[in-house]
């Protein structure tokens, strides 16, 4: 071989092969769950809990504490959380962390209260408007809608449908004789009892106030037409309770200075929502034993 033939092949070496390139993307792992909090088992606001067991109470209050209704309260309470935790698992887009609480809640639901349903078969009269409202909450959860006018008002009716079922299946519970117990018993069927419907019409109209207020102080905070509706409203229960009486009239009148207020105070700093949710539980406690006070005497 020559001289050049050689210098040429020391210039030109053999091509190497190119080793395969490296991908950059790594195979995508599942993230994680996040721990259970406090949270994701019970609601942290305090004004949540009262609206949804102190009309509860009010029928326990009013038709006596017995085995049935303190059983039916605690069932009540169970369903309430139930509806939480399911609530959180369709606003989450069905995430496998929230499906733990619902699961667990359910199944104690279960327990306690299929022997209550076994024990007390009238009860299931009441489970149709009661499912229709669940439906209604998790459909508002679901469009994440629960914090609407409509998502409120469904969850105040389920909470004061308690108070008149509580009184109802009571075997202890005061019907009275007054014109509020004919009219009760006379238009429905089966019979409903005029403590529990009184109590729980109060605790609804002051509920929905409550409703009206917080916006007020939060999520509407600043907003006129809101401000105005709560003060027509809390000023119409300002009437109504003294036509029937000084406890309802005097109750709304504090209801209705905190309804201006508050708001005013918000106006010029902001109030923290602890803050506005300590003084809903504050008020409704109040309401609380104004009925407590006021419905025995009035069914007479």
């Amino acid at each position: 071989m020559s001289d050049s033939a050689a210098n040429a092949q020391n210039q030109n070496p053999p091509a190497q092969p190119t080793p395969p390139q490296l991908s950059h993307h790594k195979p995508s792992t599942p993230k994680p769950l996040k721990p259970l909090t406090v949270r994701d088992w019970i609601p942290s606001q305090p004004g949540a809990w009262a609206m949804a067991i102190i009309p509860a109470l009010a029928g326990v209050a009013l038709a006596g504490a017995n085995v049935t209704t303190i059983w039916l309260l605690i069932c009540w309470i169970l369903c309430y959380c139930v509806q939480y935790t399911t609530a959180r698992w369709l606003k989450s887009r069905y995430s496998r962390r929230y499906l733990p609480p619902a699961i667990l809640y359910t199944a104690v639901l279960a327990v306690i209260g299929i022997p209550f349903v076994i024990a007390h078969p009238d009860v299931l009269l009441w489970a149709p408007p009661l499912a229709v409202l669940a439906l209604l909450s998790f459909v508002a959860a679901k469009r994440r809608k629960e914090r609407s006018i409509w998502a409120n008002i469904v969850v105040i009716l389920a909470a004061c449908c308690m108070t008149v079922i509580i009184c109802w299946i009571s075997p202890a519970a005061p019907n009275g004789s007054s014109w509020a117990s004919l009219v009760a018993g006379q238009w429905t069927s089966p019979p409903l009892p005029a403590d529990g419907m009184i109590a729980a019409l109060i605790l609804a109209f002051y509920e929905f106030g409550s409703v009206l207020f917080v916006k007020t102080m939060i999520r509407e905070r600043g907003s006129r037409t809101y401000l105005i509706a709560s003060w027509i409203w809390h000023t119409g229960l300002v009437v109504a309770g003294f036509l029937i009486s000084s406890w309802l009239g005097g109750m709304g009148l504090v209801l209705l200075a905190r309804s201006i207020i508050l708001p005013l105070v918000g106006r010029q700093r902001k109030l923290k929502p602890i803050i506005v949710g300590m003084t809903e539980l504050v008020t409704i406690l109040m309401t609380f034993a104004v009925v407590i006070i006021t419905v025995p005497t009035l069914v007479g």
